[in-house]
């Protein structure tokens, strides 16, 4: 059993097989890998996803088992779906298989995202559902209070720290209705020392960027999963379980509302 096996589902983190395969050639690579970005300026987050339309949809597919594995801890009666940086709906796309597969109800969802070339994908690939996005950030686009029965996010909030996460996760768990849950897959950091490393990348690349400080900038800085998990407490989550979702490096976070 490793990494590569989904759904191996723990309270305890300590209890997952190591993130990585190979976790120094990861951190070797990921060095190499800054420090051939270091002298470019950090692009723009919805710009970033914009000139990269074309194809993202199939790029993404190395990712197919999180939308899939997600998808299928979304309950069975979920009637209001919430869906945190959208994009084309590849989460949704798995989703739909299912209930076509268990002849259920698709539910009605709320995205936001901040890319319109990408959200014109999803109303594109699902016109017969009932799906509304609002374009902007979801750490200030209105979430609501008790509407959902579950929110989703999908490789997106891996470009945040964990101090700009906590009020995130807080009103997540206030748009949750009671009993609901937030599915957080993510891509994670498999040792400190590659927390550190991409927080250097990012400071020293957001400052070339010619950009307004409240801007929002496409470079990854994956956080501990295990931290992670101890912010969605603070925000108020009564459990958090992680799930294994049969990619290197990624995790799925089962944060419930008591």
């Amino acid at each position: 059993m490793n990494i590569l096996t989904p759904n191996i589902i723990t309270e305890n983190y300590a209890d997952l097989p190591p993130l990585r395969l190979d976790t120094a050639k990861n951190l070797a690579d990921t060095r190499a890998y800054v420090e051939g970005m270091l002298s470019r300026p950090a692009e723009e987050m919805a710009e970033f996803f914009t000139v990269r339309e074309n194809g993202y949809d199939e790029h993404m597919q190395m990712f197919a088992p999180c939308y899939d594995v997600t998808a299928s801890h979304i309950p069975a009666d979920c009637r209001t779906l919430l869906d945190l940086g959208c994009g084309t709906g590849l989460e949704l796309d798995a989703l739909d298989r299912i209930c076509r597969s268990e002849n259920r109800a698709f539910p009605r969802v709320v995205g936001v995202d901040m890319t319109e070339a990408l959200v014109a994908q999803l109303y594109k690939k699902h016109p017969d559902k009932d799906i509304t996005v609002t374009l902007g950030s979801y750490f200030t686009v209105p979430l609501g209070e008790q509407e959902f029965d579950c929110a989703v996010s999908v490789e997106s909030m891996h470009h945040f720290s964990l101090d700009e996460k906590l009020p995130l996760f807080r009103r997540i768990y206030d748009a949750l209705r009671p009993g609901g849950i937030f599915l957080l897959c993510d891509y994670y950091a498999a040792c400190e020392e590659e927390v550190a490393l991409c927080e250097e990348h990012f400071r020293i690349r957001r400052a070339k960027a010619a950009l307004s400080p409240d801007a929002f900038v496409h470079i990854d800085r994956p956080q501990l999963a295990y931290k992670e998990a101890e912010v969605l407490r603070n925000a108020g989550f009564s459990r958090v379980r992680f799930c294994t979702v049969g990619v290197e490096g990624t995790l799925l976070l089962m944060a419930e509302k008591a």
